[in-house]
């Protein structure tokens, strides 16, 4: 329980402004609460790659003089310094860095002459972890910024660069770029699906005889899937922005990647609908069948009263106090008024079965009743 608090938590922060209002365009103001600094490069080629651990943004000079293409990746924005040495460095805009620091960010795309700047979030769980990915394509380089260590889906990428599969060895930082939004859409796909399982328990838990389902849950999945199509819908815009603009950055041979990523993104939003159009229906299930059972229990309590009502009139009749009643002094009366009361009410009883009026309103159908009519045929 107190992880899931404390991932709570976490993606409750990621969605807040930490600038100070008022500051200067391009001013870095890190959260005091982001994790420290750890710098991962991955220098490849054709003929062969070097990974390894730098100490600052200047370590990164040797290996984009000596690879074609350089992907580093950065876990932690807590240090303001290192991030504008990575600034100057890579040449990257000041407004840049500073929506690199202010996690807040919807996905976007963002033109900055050499430099392409776009935005992403990757997301974990449930219980619901979302997380802000920045990344800067150039001319010959890759560069990722990530909130924390808390790990990302990028491995699949780094195996397949370690051991040559595909075509991301003999290919440009465009297709970096592609591959890397590419495995962070598909890794909303479980997270969807996880909720689309939780989705199915929650059906099945309204239509038991004993209704186990609680409105907080149906409420607190619906809330999640509103932050996911929150997330998810800014994505849809991003890609359109990569496919239609010209800029240098990406390459045509690029452009039908990207184009099936735009698809997987369009299947998500149509997914998040119909699971929150579901989330609308159990929810109105709910309340239904909670009316339904408290009509059926309106409706014994209503007939066991009217049941007992006669008897309550026979009772009161031999109940007054009058001095002449003709079976006051009978030997048999008291038995007579008990006999008259039961019998009153089992007939009452009687009536009422055969009406129907005492079946329960989820009954299964094809009890006793159909199958001797369905019998009689022959």
């Amino acid at each position: 329980m107190a992880r899931n608090t404390q991932r709570w938590k976490h993606r409750k922060r990621s969605l807040r402004r930490p600038q100070t209002l008022g500051t200067a365009p391009g001013t870095l103001v890190v959260d005091p609460q982001s994790s420290a600094m750890v710098i991962r490069a991955i220098g490849y080629g054709p003929d062969g790659l070097d990974e390894r651990i730098l100490a600052s943004a200047d370590d990164a000079r040797a290996l984009l003089e000596r690879w074609p293409v350089t992907w580093i990746n950065v876990d932690g924005l807590g240090h303001a310094e290192a991030l504008q040495q990575f600034g100057k460095v890579f040449g990257l805009h000041p407004l840049a860095l500073e929506d690199t620091v202010n996690t807040h960010q919807r996905a976007k795309a963002d033109d900055f002459g050499d430099v392409l700047f776009v935005t992403s979030r990757m997301v974990q769980g449930p219980p619901l972890l979302s997380e802000q990915l920045s990344l800067f394509v150039g001319a010959n380089f890759v560069l990722s910024f990530q909130e924390d260590l808390s790990g990302d889906c990028l491995d699949p990428i780094r195996e397949r660069i370690r051991l040559g599969r595909g075509r991301v060895r003999t290919s440009g930082p465009d297709y970096l770029l592609y591959e890397i939004l590419d495995a962070v859409i598909d890794g909303f796909f479980p997270v969807v699906e996880r909720f689309g399982e939780e989705l199915d328990e929650l059906d099945s838990g309204l239509t038991t005889r004993q209704i186990t389902t609680r409105p907080g849950q149906i409420h607190r999945v619906r809330s999640d899937l509103l932050y996911l199509r929150r997330i998810v819908w800014p994505h849809r815009d991003m890609l359109q922005m990569l496919l239609r603009s010209s800029h240098t950055r990406v390459s045509p041979e690029t452009m039908p990647y990207l184009a099936d990523c735009y698809d997987h993104v369009i299947q998500l939003i149509d997914i998040l609908e119909v699971y929150r159009e579901t989330c609308s229906d159990l929810r109105d299930f709910y309340y239904s069948q909670l009316s339904n059972r408290t009509n059926d229990i309106m409706r014994t309590l209503t007939v066991l009263s009217t049941v007992f009502l006669p008897m309550t009139f026979v009772a009161g009749v031999y109940g007054m106090n009058f001095e002449y009643m003709p079976e006051l002094r009978w030997r048999w009366g008291y038995p007579f008024s008990l006999v008259v009361m039961g019998g009153v009410g089992i007939a009452f009883l009687a009536f009422v079965w055969r009406k129907g009026w005492l079946e329960r309103w989820d009954k299964p159908p094809g009890g006793p009743r159909d199958h001797d009519h369905s019998t009689t045929g022959d």
